[in-house]
């Protein structure tokens, strides 16, 4: 498998960064999503795509959505979840 660099991209105050891996015409990813310096969720493609931008592109698309969500959640007190 080849590395392609990825990247990273801030967002509604989180910091994501995205890798995607691949070679020929299949290509994989994952993006970490950290808000305040703590890493709080790892997407990964679930299907490859046929090049290094739509892979990036598709998991630019997921960290987006799931923050959204995550952002729209109220917090009403500790999760009593333990750090990742």
């Amino acid at each position: 498998m080849l590395a392609d660099t990825g990247g990273e991209f801030d967002y509604r105050e989180w910091v994501v960064r995205v890798e995607v891996t691949g070679a020929g015409d299949a290509f994989s990813g994952r993006a970490d999503l950290l808000r305040k310096g703590q890493h709080k969720c790892r997407l990964v493609l679930s299907t490859s795509r046929l090049d290094a931008t739509a892979a990036r592109l598709a998991l630019g698309t997921k960290a987006r959505d799931f923050i959204d969500d995550w952002m729209s959640r109220h917090e009403t007190g500790p999760s009593r979840f333990s750090d990742l």
